[in-house]
């Protein structure tokens, strides 16, 4: 029975599913082929998934609040390059509801705060008790906060994100009403907030906890009425534009404010969107589009090798191909089959993809978490969720990787002789072909560009391990006093703690200085200063040239003396010594004269007592942290120093030991961490971008190779009978390797070229980009070693690849080749 003619109006769709149920059918004929064309691009196409979920999550998903676009945060207006600030006090949020009315409702919220959470240091938020009821968001388990846990006197709450308690819990279902230790204080635990609420920032805190419980996190304000530094989020009551929302807002704190004369006005407030995702800003696209790139070249690499494979099969199919021609299809028709095919392919890609790009964020997420140093801080990471926008993005990529890799192949397929694809007498071109080339160069210059980039981080990483800082790094802990009231009692556990050797102190910290402006009466040149007790060189070793140092006797800076770096004395003192010279010092004024630079002024002139080495300290992004040109005397005691604690042993046993004391003795009340912990962070961050960049290139490299070794097996496979007559007539098969080997050194050369001259043109440009700084010179962008490496592993891998089926292509018996065998 003849197939029903659809009608007129439906003819195209008919045509698109019939095309469909034909690709399939064609598909299963070679699932060998249709199996490896879908993996090689859910590989390519899941990398770039990975990126795009994880920006999703960020740029375009926004936090599951009631109406989040009806969110505003009240700011000060402020330069673009200028750090955010908070806006407020408690005080000031209270008479901001109640005296402008712009607000229907609103709260106030804290920035993070640094806090130990059952001995470990974890980051929570503050906030208002109304804070989830204004947001709309109610607790996954439990409950949320209320505002009677804002309440003065009432017992301490808090809330913990649905990441902490996953990461720090073990998910524990018991975890509602359980008491933790927050700052050596007793807490209940009342409730876990959804997976999808992450507190309108750019990730969710451990925790969320009362206003009202500021003084667990500063002791220093204790017995106070207000809480600096909070910010005012809110929703604009019925009929108050934004605009007349900040009008107001600015009428209202221009009367509160009161000036002294002569002091500038403070910049006006202002209404900033608060939908709950993190603005696109510049800074967000310049980490995510190098990225992109970076795993765009895998899919690449992955589309060439797709196409190779579509060119082959091309030639298998002529006979095909040509009857389809000679009944009367139309070229475009068949290239449009053929298309089809091939998206059918890149759709289950695309599906493949999909579960392949979760599959690798839950193993980054876990390896991130697991392998960052729990000293260093808290890693807030959590698992980012495809939605919609990532199947959307997906298909769209199947789409547009169906045009990278099937397109060309198809037209290629369709060029033939009729008579001779029917008679089945079609020979293809024995020889590589310009685009079978361009896509070879295509796969190696990827790939060199990726190894490369891996060869730069892992040389950087080493020689981040090896430079000298000129300090002791092992078994010194630092200690930040953040309640100076209680100074004294911290300095005592400092002293009382048997594994300590030695206390020191330094401000306005060990790996931190001041910019300082130097004179005597023939040079002036600028440096930086750092005060340091009597102590601080023999516990740091940081080695003494000449003169001495700071005896016990100079308590303060005030002693007039000053021990100098070499590169100091060398500037100001070229060939003469130093010591006993007097020395003029101007010192920056501080921003707000009422706080005071240090723990006393800075003296007008000094004597020079000392030269000590220069201290190259520890490379931390664009900035070297440590060391100062001139050092000034202060006592161990000095108000707002660090202390420096030498000590035996296990220096994170120590630290821990430290922290556990103070825990007992009060909340908050200095921050421990070891110098080995700051000093690695360089190197764990070079460290994780070697890592990525090198399986990134690893894959490239692998995609390439059995991209090569397709290519010249195919094409050995192509010239079977050619390779049979020049063995019949006397060739050996070393010579017939070499042959078929020539057809691939060419573009290989050439990848190598532009990949090692695509990098070099990268490391140009960020060389030379304003963010240059911040790469630091541990990064060597052009390091000659790291190119040649690279260059010499892919051309190493290369060789193989295409030696084993060159080799093949040598021991075919000549005459079956002939007969066509």
């Amino acid at each position: 029975m003849r197939e029903p003619i659809p009608a007129p109006g439906h003819w195209q769709s008919f045509g698109v599913v019939r095309d469909f149920r034909f690709a399939w059918r064609s598909l299963r004929r070679a699932p060998l082929a249709a199996l490896t064309i879908v993996a090689t691009l859910g590989i390519g196409l899941g990398l770039v998934a990975v990126v795009f979920t994880v920006l999703n999550t960020l740029i375009f998903r926004a936090d599951d609040v009631r109406d989040p676009h009806e969110l505003f945060a009240v700011v000060r207006a402020r330069p673009a390059d200028a750090e955010p600030a908070a806006f407020t006090t408690r005080e000031g949020y209270e008479a901001l509801v109640r005296e402008t009315g712009v607000f229907s409702e609103a709260f106030a919220e804290t920035s993070d705060l640094e806090a130990w959470l059952d001995g470990v240091k974890r980051e929570g938020r503050l906030v208002t008790g109304n804070a989830f009821e204004v947001l709309g968001v109610t607790a996954a388990r439990g409950r949320a906060l209320a505002p009677s846990d804002d309440e003065p006197g009432r017992p301490p709450v808090i809330v913990l994100s649905h990441r902490s308690w996953t990461q720090h819990f073990a998910s524990d279902s018991g975890i509602v009403n359980r008491a933790v230790r927050l700052n050596g204080v007793n807490v209940q635990v009342v409730g876990v907030m959804p997976q999808s609420f992450r507190g309108l920032g750019f990730a969710a805190p451990d925790y969320w906890a009362p206003l009202s419980l500021f003084a667990y996190f500063h002791p220093a304000a204790s017995g106070t009425d207000t809480v600096a530094g909070v910010n005012v989020v809110g929703r604009l009551a019925p009929g108050v534009s934004p605009g007349q929302a900040a009008g107001q807002l600015t009428a209202w704190d221009e009367r509160r404010t009161l000036r002294r004369p002569g002091e500038p006005p403070a910049p006006p407030l202002a209404l900033e969107p608060k939908p709950g995702i993190v603005p696109l800003s510049g800074d967000t696209l310049a980490v995510f589009i190098p990225l992109l790139l970076a795993f765009g070249l895998v899919l690449l690499i992955g589309c060439a090798n797709v196409a190779n494979l579509l060119l082959a099969r091309g030639v298998a199919r002529q006979r095909e191909i040509g009857i389809r021609l000679a009944i009367g299809a139309s070229r475009g028709r068949v290239v449009g089959q053929l298309l089809i095919e091939s998206l059918l392919l890149a759709l289950a890609a695309a599906g493949l993809a999909l579960g392949l790009s979760q599959l690798a964020l839950r193993g980054l997420v876990y390896a991130a978490v697991t392998s960052f140093p729990p000293a260093m801080g808290n890693l807030r990471l959590t698992v980012p969720e495809a939605d919609w926008r990532v199947a959307v993005f997906l298909v769209a990529g199947a789409f547009v990787s169906t045009l990278l890799f099937a397109l060309v192949p198809a037209l290629q397929a369709t060029r033939i002789e009729l008579v001779r694809a029917i008679r089945g007498e079609v020979v293809a071109d024995a020889r590589p072909g310009r685009l079978r080339s361009i896509l070879v160069v295509m796969q190696v210059a990827a790939s060199v560009l990726l190894l490369t980039c891996a060869a730069v981080f892992l040389r950087s990483t080493w020689a981040a391990i090896e430079v000298e800082s000129g300090l002791r790094i092992d078994g010194v802990v630092t200690m930040n006093v953040l309640d100076e009231r209680r100074r004294g009692a911290v300095l005592e556990i400092a002293n009382t703690e048997p594994a300590v050797e030695a206390v020191a102190a330094a401000w306005p910290g060990v790996l931190s200085n001041r910019p300082l402006t130097v004179e005597t009466d023939s040079r002036r040149t600028a440096t930086t200063y750092q005060m340091v007790s009597p102590e601080y060189f023999r516990l740091l070793g940081v080695a003494l040239v000449r003169g001495r140092g700071f005896p016990a006797v100079d308590q303060g800076a005030s002693a007039g003396v000053a021990v100098i770096s070499e590169s100091v004395a060398n500037r100001l003192w070229p060939g003469r010594d130093p010591i006993g010279e007097s020395l003029r010092l101007e010192s920056e004024a501080t921003p707000d004269a009422r706080v005071p630079d240090g723990p006393s002024p800075v003296p007008r002139q000094v004597v020079i007592a000392g030269v000590v080495r220069d201290v190259a300290g520890v490379r931390l992004g664009g900035s070297r942290l440590g060391g100062a040109g001139v050092y000034l005397p202060i006592g161990v005691e000095a108000a707002r120093a660090s202390l420096v604690l030498l000590v035996r042993g296990d220096a994170e046993g120590v630290r821990a030991t430290v922290v556990d004391r103070l825990a007992r003795l009060g909340p908050n009340l200095a921050s421990v961490d070891t110098l080995q912990t700051v000093a690695s962070i360089e190197t764990y961050l070079l460290g994780t971008l070697f890592w990525l960049t090198l399986g990134l290139g690893l894959l490239a490299l692998a995609l390439t190779v059995s991209g090569l070794f397709s290519v010249l097996s195919y094409l050995a496979e192509q010239r079977t009978r050619e390779i049979g007559v020049r063995m019949a007539l006397g060739a050996t098969r070393g010579s017939v390797a070499a042959l078929m080997l020539a057809q691939l050194v060419r573009p290989i050369a050439l990848g190598l070229f532009v990949g090692g001259s695509l990098a070099a043109a990268l490391g140009g440009v960020l060389r030379a980009a304003p963010a240059a700084a911040a790469i630091g010179d541990t990064v060597r962008l052009l390091d000659p070693l790291a190119y040649a490496g690279s260059l010499l592993v892919i051309v190493c891998v290369c060789a193989c690849a295409t030696l084993i089926p060159a080799l093949r292509a040598g021991r075919i018996d000549p005459m079956g080749a002939i007969r066509g065998d």
